[in-house]
């Protein structure tokens, strides 16, 4: 397989991911009910597969091969400062769950009655999120396509980006933690809360 393709093959995953999050922020904007078990199962996802494993396989692995190559300096350079928007989007959505926890915690000590509200922020972050993917996705995906046309990587470089990217996914769990992702985002697909309208 071709690294670059590898990364846009990410990226079809990556796009389910949008598609939950996104789903999920306009359900948390209805009131309707979400479980956070479920919400959390998405911000494991975002921390561990989107950021950990994919965006570890641009940053440690791609972008430094492509960066100085037919100026792309400049594009690597967006997509970094990008990179870390969606990092700082992740801490906000795990900060504003572990709150809602806690209130429910202290709501249901209080009273024996479970807290339902909805903390805006919790959609807000998964809605930002999904925007994010959706349009981070589609750029870099046009500077793949660019790389990929004007022939930038060689069969050696490829070869050993494809070897990072091993590292990557071990440094991010390994083969099994990735395919543990996979069946997590197969799950909240099949949650009643995503079928419905």
């Amino acid at each position: 397989m071709n690294a670059t393709q590898n990364l846009k093959n990410d990226h079809i995953t990556i796009r389910r991911v949008k598609e939950i999050a996104q789903k999920c922020s306009d359900k948390l904007y209805a009131n309707q009910y979400v479980p956070i078990e479920d919400i959390e199962i998405i911000s494991v996802i975002i921390e561990e597969f989107v950021d950990h494993f994919h965006h570890g396989k641009e940053e440690k692995a791609y972008f430094p091969d492509t960066k100085d190559k037919d100026e792309f300096a400049e594009d690597v350079r967006k997509f970094l400062i990008e990179h870390e928007f969606a990092r700082r989007i992740a801490i906000m959505l795990r900060r504003e769950l572990n709150e809602w926890k806690n209130k429910i915690k202290e709501a249901s000590q209080a009273t024996n009655k479970h807290d339902t509200t909805i903390p805006e922020p919790v959609a807000r972050f998964l809605k930002s999120y999904a925007i994010f993917i959706d349009d981070h996705t589609g750029k870099e995906d046009k500077f793949f396509d660019l790389v990929n046309e004007r022939n930038v990587i060689s069969d050696k470089e490829n070869e050993m980006l494809l070897k990072h990217y091993e590292i990557c996914k071990n440094q991010a769990g390994g083969e099994a933690r990735m395919q543990e992702m996979i069946i997590l985002i197969e799950y909240l697909e099949e949650r009643e809360w995503m079928k419905n309208k």
